[in-house]
């Protein structure tokens, strides 16, 4: 969810230093050569991604690292989210056996959104001289233009949750029915949004006077004929999402700009007249709904076999607070297309953690994850990515009701509320769009915190299999998305990709891992003269640590 707001001098004094410490880096040593990997296709983008094991690939060739000459910086640098160590290739696990061919494709789609940027232009037209087929060639070229710096939390630890999300299927269709009664809505016409960091320091926390132009708010130097009164106190000024969602209500003196409708309160108008929102589809399922709200993207297939494909397009303003689904009973699941039929989809409540606890962990993207217990027999499934899975058929007219009128008494309690719009003219072998605005490649793109993690950047993400779990994530992966609940520094929303496989791999995904980001040289070189606050260096008294380890004016920007 990008968001503009102006850079400051600090947020580049912050980077400029953190990148001269970078370059440090690149005189080392590099290993000697090995034999390359040998060749392989990419995984499709849309697709589901293999299990990440890379026990059988054969090592690659590291070539030298750049000649850019070494820099005096200090090796540690710290912004209020997260601290930021000086790190050398040979240091990333398993980073000479990764078959980097497969994540090629995802980084030439960060060239897409990045090359504007001086410092990236060049590294995306040296990108299309490198052979597609050479893994060692694809290797050297990292490690001559980057420097890696290893990403660690505020407390200087090194670990962090990895989570994953895939996309769903759900059965719909265009029009309203008994059954498919449930409205896949997109954005609303009465949602305005104003960016708090545009408003003055010393009004944030008072009343303020706003008109709306279009579907934005402007601030006002005074009330005047026309114009709201916003209370900024009734808002969390968020210092990562800075859009502030509106409705406008009353007219003359009794003219408000009140924070946008809750879950709860969207359920209880007459949707969607009330707030004249169009509909995108019509699903039989409140659950389901609110599941592919939660990945963020998903598909619906309509009664004619064809597909409509919906992504993130707006949010209600209000908080991510994410819900546990139990089965009422287990199902095998198939999807259409990879068996005979596909069966008749679970029913699904919600219910008391407590009561949820051992029988059906929860997949929320984002969310911290809930441990599971080990897998029985005749113990129920996953309920949240299995109904996904399955599609969200119509259940039997007898007993659709009443569950759902409990499902939807329960789903209020998540405040948060996301509206769509359709996809069109994408081939179904490619992801979803994610953040940065280019589709996200299975096993390859993964969800961040901007405010941590600049968006488009190369990110090497290390997180063994947990107990219990075949599922290795160890590679070169691309910062190309967003969610509501990803925040942090040592955070990771791993995109297994499109259906039934990537779902469960999806689920399976609940490591303890570590990170680091690839910062371009150049990048760093540029910036490298400029004053910051560090540690292990001298400390410019007169400067605060700011938020953002690259302020890029899109996803993360210093407010005043």
């Amino acid at each position: 969810m990008p968001y503009s707001a102006p850079s400051s001098p600090r947020s580049l004094r912050l980077l400029a230093v953190l990148a001269a410490g970078a370059l440090a880096a690149c005189a080392s040593q590099a290993p000697s050569p090995t034999p390359a990997a040998p060749a392989g296709g990419a995984a499709a983008a849309g697709g589901p991604a293999a299990p990440l094991s890379n026990a059988g690939a054969a090592p690659g060739v590291a070539t030298p690292k750049s000649g850019v000459a070494r820099v005096a910086a200090p090796s540690e640098v710290r912004t209020r989210n997260a601290v930021f160590k000086l790190a050398g290739f040979d240091e990333l696990p398993g980073w000479q056996q990764d078959d980097l061919r497969a994540g090629w494709g995802a980084f030439r789609n960060s060239c897409e959104a990045l090359r504007k940027r001086d410092e990236w232009r060049e590294i995306c037209d040296a990108s299309q001289r490198v052979p597609a087929a050479d893994t060692a060639a694809m290797r050297g070229f990292f490690e001559s233009r980057f420097s890696l710096l290893r990403i660690l939390n505020t407390d200087a630890s090194r670990e962090g949750d990895i989570t994953g999300y895939f996309e769903p299927l759900l059965d719909g269709q265009r029009q309203r029915s008994a059954v498919y009664d449930v409205p896949v809505l997109g954005v609303p016409r009465d949602l305005y949004t104003i960016d708090w960091s545009r408003v003055p320091k010393a009004q944030r926390r008072g009343v303020i006077a706003v008109r709306p132009d279009g579907n934005q708010l402007v601030v006002l130097p005074a009330p005047q004929a026309g114009s709201y009164a916003m209370d900024l106190r009734r808002f969390e000024l968020d210092d990562r999402d800075r859009r502030l969602r509106v409705r406008l209500t009353g007219s003359g003196a009794t003219a408000r700009a009140e924070p946008y409708y809750t879950r709860g309160e969207l359920e209880a108008l007459n949707l969607p007249q009330d707030i004249g929102a169009p509909v995108l589809a019509w699903v039989a399922d409140g659950l389901a709904l609110y599941a592919m709200q939660v990945q963020g993207s998903g598909r619906i297939r309509l009664p004619d076999g064809s597909i409509l494909r919906v992504q993130y397009a707006e949010q209600n303003g209000h908080p991510f607070k994410p819900l546990r689904v139990a089965a009422v009973k287990s199902t095998k699941v198939v999807t259409r297309g990879t068996g005979a039929a596909a069966e008749q989809p679970q029913e699904f409540v919600l219910e008391d953690d407590e009561a949820v606890a051992d029988e059906a962990p929860v997949v929320t993207r984002g969310g911290k994850p809930v441990p599971a217990a080990p897998r029985s027999p005749s113990r129920a499934s996953d309920s949240l990515v299995d109904q996904l899975l399955g599609g969200a058929k119509a259940p039997a007219a007898a007993s659709a009701k009443a569950p759902a009128r409990v499902t939807q008494g329960r789903l209020v309690s998540d405040p948060s509320y996301v509206f769509f719009k359709p996809v069109t003219d994408r081939p179904a072998a490619e992801g979803p769009q994610g953040a940065l605005g280019v589709p996200l490649t299975a096993g390859r793109s993964v969800a961040v915190d901007p405010r941590v993690t600049p968006l488009g950047y190369p990110v090497f993400l290390s997180a063994p299999a947990p107990s219990g779990s075949a599922i290795q994530v160890q590679r070169l992966v691309f910062a190309q998305d967003t969610g509501g609940a990803i925040r942090g520094a040592v955070r990771a929303d791993y995109f297994w990709g499109f259906g039934s496989e990537a779902g469960q791999n999806a689920r399976s995904t609940k490591h303890r891992g570590q990170m680091w980001v690839l910062l371009p040289t150049a990048e760093a070189k540029r910036l490298s003269s400029s004053r910051i606050v560090t540690r292990g260096g001298a400390v410019a008294s007169d400067v605060e640590p700011g938020q953002c380890l690259v302020a890029d004016g899109d996803f993360c920007s210093e407010a005043d």
